[in-house]
């Protein structure tokens, strides 16, 4: 950790102080706020509409329930095709359905909280979001897919939020759809989660590449980059090469395959937005609880709290044993202690991970809470995954980007 927090301070001090002019004409940029109802993080397109964000929903969704006709997307068109594609491997093969007595496109969405499938018309429209071009504060974009989802498929979800953006690696994504070639934007976005210990509930989405300013530095500079790897059973998830985790140094005694896709494409190392804390399959949670057990073996244990199951007496010395995590290119990911513990009150903490069971789609699911005051960019054109340290170690914070101009 020690190696990680003086890596942080030399780049987060050096000189590469960002001029408004330096920003690229079209870097999209939109604060992310936590949701007090649902666990969600939601950000802002057409000025004030909140959107949720889903890293691994294929498309995006929005409610309609005006009753307005809405242009359709034929049966035979290469975007209704894709969006069969991309159909969430949870729901069933989406029908289509006659419209004017014309065939008309239907896609399918899946809602992650209350598990529902929902499907409807598939049309397209003009989407707005703000930039940080002082010549162009606001990108409207022309034709923009997405599914038309009425209630009651998002009821569950609080009130302003008016949709789902999901940002797969897909080709029907939100981001893939804001980030268009002729407008010079990269295949790119970053993504900064606020953490609960963050006073103004705020963090930052990114579209089309940097710079990423934070206070007065390009955090570009903050990220270590490992693969994006794909799994053709799930086209929809973001997949990283896992090698091995270790608690205080000590890796983890795990079987070889541990981290590997399966013959049906289960398996694999992936990233969630919807899971709240890092999901681990039974035979890997055992022995990191079990090595997480003995290295904190000194202090005082206490009742578990739903549904974390392994909770300390915390004090003011209070020390985490260090988790990292090593891709199969050698880059860690260092979880610091306000990302592997989760505080439930004054004298109590939490170990943020949880038991997903034997039969776990995923090897890993690494959630939100790990994901929380860091910054993460997913460069799908060079199908990279960057991540920086914890922002705290540099006393910063995600509310700390600039969004606006």
């Amino acid at each position: 950790m020690e190696k990680c927090l003086l890596l942080c301070l030399l780049l987060f001090t050096a000189s590469s102080y960002v001029s408004a002019q330096y920003y690229s004409p079209n870097t999209l940029a939109s604060r992310v706020t936590k949701n007090p109802i649902l666990p969600i993080f939601t950000f802002t397109l057409n000025t004030n509409e909140e959107f949720f964000i889903h890293i691994a929903g294929p498309y995006l969704v929005r409610s309609c329930n005006d009753g307005l006709p809405r242009p359709t997307v034929p049966c035979g068109s290469a975007t209704c095709a894709l969006t069969r594609r991309f159909n969430p491997h949870q729901c069933p093969p989406t029908q289509n359905t006659f419209i004017n007595r014309r065939c008309a496109c239907q896609a399918t969405a899946f809602e992650p909280f209350q598990r529902r499938c929902n499907s409807n018309q598939y049309t397209y429209g003009d989407f707005s979001m703000s930039s940080l071009n002082p010549r162009s504060p606001s990108v409207t974009f022309k034709n923009v897919n997405y599914l038309c989802i009425p209630q009651p498929f998002l009821r569950d979800f609080p009130p302003g939020v008016l949709g789902l953006a999901g940002l797969a690696p897909t080709a029907l994504s939100t981001w893939n759809q804001l980030t268009r070639p002729r407008l010079g934007l990269e295949k790119k976005f970053a993504l900064c989660l606020p953490s609960d210990e963050n006073p103004s509930n705020q963090g930052a989405i990114f579209f089309g590449g940097g710079p990423y300013k934070l206070r007065n530095v390009d955090a570009r500079s903050m990220l270590s980059y490992t693969r994006l790897i794909k799994n053709p059973r799930r086209l929809n998830n973001y997949f990283l090469r896992l090698k091995g985790i270790s608690v205080n140094g000590y890796f983890l005694r795990l079987a070889q395959n541990a981290f590997d896709f399966d013959g049906k494409g289960d398996g694999g190392v992936t990233l969630s937005t919807v899971t709240p804390f890092t999901t681990l399959r039974s035979d890997i949670y055992k022995v990191f609880i079990e090595a997480f057990s003995k290295a904190t073996s000194d202090i005082p244990r206490v009742n578990s709290t739903t549904p974390l199951e392994f909770c300390l007496k915390s004090t003011n010395h209070f020390q985490v044993p260090s988790i990292d995590l090593k891709f199969a290119d050698g880059k860690i990911w260092k979880v610091s202690a306000a990302n592997s513990m989760k505080k439930v009150s004054d004298d109590v903490a939490c170990l943020a991970f949880l038991n997903g069971g034997d039969a776990a789609a995923q090897a890993v699911v690494i959630g939100m809470h790990q994901m929380e005051n860091t910054l993460v960019e997913f460069d799908v054109g060079r199908s990279a995954f960057g991540f920086s340290c914890s922002l705290g170690l540099v006393n910063a914070s995600c509310g700390d980007f600039q969004t606006r101009l």
